[in-house]
């Protein structure tokens, strides 16, 4: 893994700021957040941690990104949460909602999963990548705006595996389908479980498709076939999350 990463959007760079100041290396803003970053930069300084304002040019090429929205933090990687860790952590839980991507790779999606789930209380995230690589893009970390800092995310080399274990020790692994037999909004959601998505493009892979359970759907209208990876995700928290205070 990279010695630092860089984190643009303001918000994700924000939370860095807020939660973990002591992994930052480098912080860089523009000229119209000068006021409101005083308190954080003052900080930065007391701590001997470089800042300067950059023009949005200099910002753009320090981000590599068009989209730093004024501001980019080097920082220290966050820790990365191991596959094996995760699944001890969830055996001795009475209660975890996890999510899995399968395929779903473009960043805004994948940012903005991870935002739903951190706002509505889901425990964990895992998506297919090697052992200590990072598991997020940084254009992921800016969709998911803060959201990064707050749920741990774990890299799964071998995602079908991963769920079948999960399945033996007793969590229900579920699957967003279109054509699932469960209705997301009047089953009974379980306390150890895991929501499944898959690519927009090619669903579940078959690997993991043979360690579903059962596939849940949203009941639309039927005027178009079917929501956004990451708009369904968010209806799907929402209604699992609704079922266990029901």
């Amino acid at each position: 893994m990279a010695a630092h990463e860089k984190i643009y959007g303001r918000k994700a760079a924000l939370a860095v700021l807020r939660s973990r100041m002591d992994d930052v290396a480098r912080i860089a803003h523009g000229a119209r957040d000068r006021h409101e970053l005083g308190p954080i930069l003052r900080d930065a300084a007391s701590r001997r941690i470089p800042y300067a304002e950059l023009d949005d040019p200099q910002l753009t090429a320090l981000a590599e990104s068009m989209h730093h929205e004024g501001l980019v933090v080097i920082a220290r990687p966050r820790p990365v949460l191991d596959a094996h860790e995760l699944f001890d952590r969830m055996q001795h839980a009475e209660r975890f909602a996890l999510v899995a991507l399968d395929g779903v790779t473009n960043p805004h999606n994948v940012g903005a999963i991870l935002r739903s789930a951190a706002f509505l209380g889901i425990d964990a995230m895992v998506v297919r990548g090697e052992r200590g690589r990072a598991p997020l893009t940084p254009a992921a970390v800016r969709i998911a705006e803060g959201a990064a800092e707050h749920l741990p995310v774990a890299p799964v080399p071998d995602l079908d595996v991963f769920l079948a274990a999960l399945g033996r020790d007793g969590y229900r692994v579920l699957a967003a389908d279109t054509r699932g037999d469960e209705d997301a909004m009047t089953m009974r959601w379980p306390a150890r479980g895991v929501i499944v998505l898959g690519s927009e493009a090619n669903g579940l892979s078959e690997p993991v498709r043979r360690s579903i359970a059962r596939g849940v759907s949203i009941r639309g209208s039927g005027a178009v076939e079917s929501l956004n990876v990451s708009v369904a995700a968010g209806v799907l928290f929402a209604a699992w999350v609704s079922s266990e205070r029901r």
